[in-house]
């Protein structure tokens, strides 16, 4: 898949917002409920213009989206694209074309505005995933106690790890292990 900077943002804003509302473990710690200011730095992965925020508002399609998404590291591309259209569809995603002053054109897929906008903007990417060879990139977090989706943006394509939290967890767990 051949994508833009904005359509990768976008996907990592997807994924980002599907963790913070499916993941029942993050970094080894049971999820906290997700509250204005998580909403806003998933926001802030792809626009620099976040307003207020109703943490319900986006509760819904946050839980679709990682509903959707955690279906694929097992293989089940049927049941995420099952969920992502009727997401598409509740969304009424329609392409249109936006800039601000010196940026150049870019798609956008609801209004920017509002949190349906960003949900359409959100499932949309990850439409695009599904319908792309990329789709393997999606990964779950390896670690224990991590219900964290990931995208692999390695070249080799073997990261196995949502954060280097995880990663060194996991690392000091196998060498207590050894030397116990």
């Amino acid at each position: 898949m051949e994508a833009t900077d904005h359509l990768k943002a976008s996907l990592g804003a997807a994924v980002g917002l599907a963790n913070v509302f499916g993941a029942g473990w993050r970094q080894g710690k049971p999820a906290a409920e997700p509250d204005a200011d998580d909403v806003r730095d998933v926001l802030r992965l792809t626009t620099d213009r976040v307003g207020e925020v109703d943490v319900a508002e986006y509760a819904s399609g946050g839980t679709q989206l990682y509903d959707a998404l955690e279906r694929l590291p097992d293989g089940d591309v049927d049941g995420a694209v099952a969920l992502i259209n009727d997401l598409l569809r509740a969304t009424k995603a329609a392409p249109q074309l936006t800039r601000r002053e010196g940026a150049p054109w870019h798609l956008h897929f609801g209004s920017p505005d509002a949190a349906t906008g960003w949900i359409a903007e959100f499932a949309t990417a990850t439409a695009m995933l599904l319908g792309s060879d990329e789709i393997h990139r999606l990964r779950r977090c390896e670690a224990t106690r991590c219900d964290d989706l990931f995208l692999d943006s390695t070249r080799n394509r073997t990261q196995r790890f949502c954060s280097t939290a995880c990663q060194n967890r996991t690392k000091v767990a196998a060498h207590r292990a050894r030397s116990a």
